[in-house]
């Protein structure tokens, strides 16, 4: 390993330049022009890639490195993601490398996902010798707006020529201590879900509410009662989560009109598309109720994902293992909560064996608790090369077993 470190020290200020260059010209989904120009030109200093550009209808990358070590049989193939677009959020942290970029910022730490494979890929193309088979390195856009994922798999066919055997991805988590991995044991990300409720009752002055049928009033006892969903419908074994996130009616400012409709919007989330439909299907016999009882019609939508992210159970041990050999096994731990989050890396896991990490890059002494979409999201920017040695050590092994 010593000529490992020894190469992870040589690239970890390059890998640094290229995070926040990055970091400083963030694009939201499908207009990730000046990302990939950034990407593409950083993989053109590493020997032995071959680079294909244009990828889901533009802005995605891939890079391929063939191994020049000594093995028997068929060559196996690993896939190591990132996702590179950026949040319709305005940056408050005061940085010379700041978002250039009003009303845009990487406050889900793509800038980073994206440097820690390019550094995967400079460490592989120095150890070429070490494995035998190939490594592609996929830079997918759009993400956050559910974009990328399928059409690099269905039209660009990046799972193909050679067929991929394993994936692997990771994600900057901000409850994590820098430096230390987690490893879901099962879903890494759940099935995430939308739903919309337009209420429409009858509007009327506030002095005579009894002439009136108040959508506002329909709506908050329909949000008082989702959530009993969760304990008496749903078996308490299974990870779910019924959130409100937006309430909207009446006009700002105005207190003594009753309005004709209230819009109630949230999110869903399970791990298992069966226990989404039942959410779905409980959810509606709950308005239904509640309209009902007040005279008020309603419609509801509720669109959800068919997949989570889950992690193959049989690669864990040797990710854990390979992981450990870099930052040491006692900063590689693996966690049995499911996590509720969304991701559309479930496009690559559900079709080859997948392992998806939490990178650690908690640190108080950078910055205060932030969550991820976070104006204040902090990198503590030791993880690029840490996690780039991860991923170079996995890929190395996966292709050895």
């Amino acid at each position: 390993m010593e000529d490992f470190t020894a190469y992870m020290k040589e690239i970890e200020p390059k890998l640094i330049e290229i995070r926040r260059k990055l970091h400083s010209y963030p694009e939201l989904g499908k207009e990730e022009e000046k990302t990939c120009e950034i990407i593409v030109e950083a993989l053109k200093d590493v020997e032995g890639l071959t680079i294909t550009k244009g990828l889901a209808h533009g802005h995605g990358v891939m890079a391929q490195l063939e191994g020049t070590g000594q093995g028997e049989g068929e060559k196996k193939c690993v896939l190591l993601r990132a996702d590179i677009d950026a949040l319709p959020i305005e940056e408050i942290n005061d940085l010379p490398y700041r978002s250039k970029h009003p009303g845009r910022m990487h406050a889900c730490g793509h800038d980073a996902h994206a440097t820690w494979i390019i550094g995967a890929a400079m460490l592989l193309s120095r150890l070429r010798d070490r494995f035998y088979g190939t490594v592609k390195f996929v830079f997918q856009p759009g993400e956050e707006v559910g974009f990328g994922a399928k059409e690099m798999i269905l039209e660009d066919r990046v799972l193909e020529n050679p067929t991929v055997d394993m994936a692997f991805a990771a994600h900057g988590w901000p409850s994590i201590e820098a430096g230390k991995v987690g490893i879901a044991a099962r879903y890494a990300f759940g099935c995430p879900g939308g739903f919309t409720i337009k209420i429409k009752g009858k509007g009327g002055h506030g002095s005579w509410p009894y002439k009136a049928v108040n959508p506002i009033l329909v709506g908050s006892t329909i949000c008082t009662l989702l959530p009993q969903i969760l304990s008496d419908k749903i078996p308490s074994v299974e990870p779910r989560i019924i959130s409100v996130g937006a309430i909207h009616a009446g006009e700002k400012g105005v207190g003594n009109i009753i309005p004709d409709t209230c819009e109630i919007n949230g999110t869903i989330r399970a791990t298992k598309v069966e226990v989404m439909k039942q959410l779905k299907d409980e959810m509606e016999k709950v308005i239904a109720g509640v309209c009902n009882m007040h005279g008020a019609e309603y419609e509801f939508s509720c669109r959800y994902s068919l997949m989570g992210v889950k992690n193959h159970k049989a690669l864990i041990p040797m990710v854990k293992e390979s992981v450990g050999k870099v930052l040491g096994p006692e900063m590689v731990e693996v966690l049995e909560e499911d996590n509720l989050g969304g991701e559309n890396f479930c496009e690559f896991s559900s079709r080859v064996p997948s392992v998806y990490l939490f990178m650690g890059i908690k640190n108080e002494a950078i910055a205060p608790e932030f969550s991820l979409h976070s104006p204040k999201y902090m990198l503590d920017e030791s993880v690029l090369v840490k996690a780039a040695g991860c991923f170079a050590s996995i890929a190395i092994d996966a292709l050895k077993k």
